[in-house]
């Protein structure tokens, strides 16, 4: 029980904290891509210390508007983006790396895991975030794991934390603030975001809260 406290007080001060968090960082995100998922394979795995967006309408989700534009058929379905080389996806998303592995090749074998699968994953509709064959088979590909397979879910449609260093630097920042002695890790931060939401019912659904946070963070770092 002793060891559940500092838990419990980290949830509390950050349910406090979030009510700082402003209407418009609240209904800033966009809804990823809910039925499409190589769009939303590529986008967890080229988001990895990436730029998302500009002041001067850049980065990369311009480049993955792009990329669908260019692919609508790659965009939606497994099969038709495997018929795509690395130097297709690069030309357009960049020559990025993840643990030293190509972005396009890390999404190129997500893609053919999927696909392996019995049964086999073609589109949205085929994936299922919660089944563990599916989390197995992007999570085995080299350079990629649950902090951004948590994002390939919340992109999907799935109400879901990405505990990555800025959420965990938020919760962080609060555990400091009130001495609570806490080192606080990525599982202990989606978490303490999770139980927020439920706490305080801030945002649409706890991935609109999850963007509320990052937006806030990044612009308290950048101020």
């Amino acid at each position: 029980m002793t060891s559940q406290t500092p838990h419990s007080e980290l949830i509390k001060h950050f349910s406090n904290d979030v009510q700082q968090l402003t209407e418009e960082q609240l209904t800033a995100y966009a809804g990823g891509w809910p039925n499409h998922l190589p769009m939303a394979i590529l986008d967890a795995i080229y988001s990895i210390q990436a730029r998302y967006t500009t002041k001067h309408g850049k980065g990369l989700l311009q480049r993955l508007k792009k990329f669908k534009e260019t692919y609508p058929e790659a965009a939606q379905d497994l099969r038709e983006l495997l018929k795509l080389s690395t130097a297709d996806i690069e030309d357009i998303l960049g020559r990025g790396k993840t643990s030293g592995t190509s972005k396009a090749q890390a999404a190129l074998q997500v893609a053919q895991n999927l696909i392996e699968l019995a049964p086999p994953v073609y589109t949205a509709q085929d994936f299922n975030y919660l089944k563990a064959d599916h989390e197995h088979a992007y999570c085995r590909v080299h350079g990629l794991g649950k902090v951004t397979y948590h994002y390939l879910g919340m992109l999907l449609g799935y109400g879901d934390v990405k505990p990555d260093t800025w959420i965990v630097r938020a919760v962080q920042r609060v555990a400091d603030t009130h001495m609570l002695g806490l080192s606080v890790t990525p599982a202990l931060a989606r978490l303490v975001v999770t139980e927020a939401h439920k706490a305080t019912g801030h945002g649409k659904t706890v991935t609109h809260l999850d963007h509320a946070i990052w937006l806030n963070e990044r612009a308290g770092k950048e101020n």
